[in-house]
């Protein structure tokens, strides 16, 4: 893999007449996996987008490798950075391979028919995505949790440097939930490609994350390494959830555990008992 420096300055973003996120400073540590957390509506996704080129900054601006991605033709940002948005829709009656295929398009061109390339590529993405045996199945026939991992192979057919998945664990069961975040980090491992994810659940980015961003009502609170950044003082303050954090008896990265109203600590119930 090629690295690139992907980045945003005085980054603004919103929809209407409301800003997400306001004037934002980040860098995407390169060749690294970075997940980006935070509560309901603080702007992670908005981010995303922006980074994405999907969403047009209304100050500051997105560089990839220097150039601003407003500057640069979609099908040369296409060719480096892939995106896989939180909510993406099929075409009607398409079938899953002619959707994974798809993810070939920014390597097409006006003298370039599909290739053998191409077909290993597609193949590549179905069969590290479990996803082989429903190619002649429509996506409309397939269950929540086969359409994300389909879309999940189309962004990979793609094959680009960098990736960026918005809640690619959604409507997956926690077996597939690990899968996937295990055949991500296979892939950053063996060719150091650029993941950003955006994730809910705060013990997987721990476990999986080189790099945390916790976002809070449009603004980064802390960033680094999951041990920096998920602290009960953190978490508290960008989710608002009492919690312990110790360390995960699996992979030793920080775990959260939440207080709860009704589990009260060991000590209180044996001095009530």
């Amino acid at each position: 893999m090629t690295s690139h420096d992907l980045r945003a300055t005085n980054l603004t973003l919103g929809y209407a007449s409301t800003d997400i996120v306001s004037d934002l400073d980040v860098t995407i540590p390169d060749g690294r996996i970075t997940v980006i957390v935070g509560a309901n509506a603080c702007g992670k996704s908005t981010l995303l987008r922006g980074l994405a080129r999907l969403l047009r900054p209304r100050g500051g601006e997105v560089l990839l490798d220097g150039t601003s991605v407003q500057d640069m033709r979609s099908i040369d940002v296409a060719k480096v950075l892939g995106l896989l948005p939180q909510t993406p829709v099929a075409p009607d009656g398409i079938t899953v391979g002619d959707l994974v295929g798809r993810g070939r398009y920014p390597h097409q061109g006006w003298f370039r028919r599909w290739s053998a390339e191409d077909d290993r590529a597609v193949a590549a993405a179905l069969e590290a995505t479990g996803t082989a045996d429903l190619v002649d199945r429509q996506i409309a026939e397939l269950s929540g949790g086969q359409r994300q991992r389909v879309w999940v192979a189309m962004a990979l057919a793609q094959d680009t440097d960098l990736l960026l998945l918005d809640e690619p664990t959604t409507y997956l069961d926690i077996n597939h939930q690990v899968e996937l975040l295990d055949l991500l980090t296979d892939l950053n491992r063996a060719s150091a490609k650029t993941v950003v994810i955006v994730l809910h659940d705060l013990n997987l980015a721990c476990r999986y994350a080189d790099h945390i961003i916790a976002m809070k009502q449009g603004a980064i609170v802390a960033e680094g390494s999951p041990r920096e950044v998920v602290t009960a003082a953190v978490v508290t303050d960008v989710f608002g959830l009492a919690c312990e954090v110790v360390p995960d008896p699996v992979s030793g990265t920080p775990m959260v555990v939440p207080r709860g109203r009704h589990h009260a600590a060991r000590e209180v119930v044996e001095a009530l008992a």
